[in-house]
């Protein structure tokens, strides 16, 4: 069973936005599973270190999309996204250091930053956006 199941609530309105998120919940999920499938640390890292980079990648687009929108909240979330792609790239650096693991208390933390950071910061800039016609 998926730890996140995509629902309505996390929807934003925004295609592109959406369609990503849908994408970093699929990736989560599948690190999940491969942690209960008890997978080796290659698959594990594997499936880490696409989620981190994936991570990046849709940030920089949200971020592109502040920009071109001149979204007045773009600092603070920003911000937001930078802590959380530090927070990851410590966790996979220590994981494929072996000094670090991933445990259901680290997959909580991310399935809850992931599924409030959309349903809070990631709502608004929709709206936002949708005001502004920018997709």
């Amino acid at each position: 069973m998926a730890l996140i199941t995509w629902k309505p609530e996390l929807a934003t309105g925004h295609e592109t936005i959406d369609e990503q998120h849908q994408s970093l919940i699929d990736a989560f999920n599948r690190l999940h599973t491969a942690m209960k499938q008890g997978k080796g640390k290659d698959e594990l890292g594997s499936i880490l270190v696409f989620l981190k980079d994936y991570t990046v990648s849709h940030f920089k687009m949200e971020e592109g999309l502040m920009d071109r929108s001149a979204y007045p909240g773009a600092t603070m979330h920003k911000a937001i996204h930078r802590e959380l792609v530090n927070q990851v790239a410590d966790l996979v650096e220590r994981f494929q250091k072996g000094t670090g693991v991933l445990t259901l208390q680290v997959m909580d933390f991310l399935e809850k930053w992931l599924t409030d950071h959309i349903q809070g910061e990631d709502k608004m800039l929709a709206e936002h956006l949708r005001k502004r016609a920018v997709k």
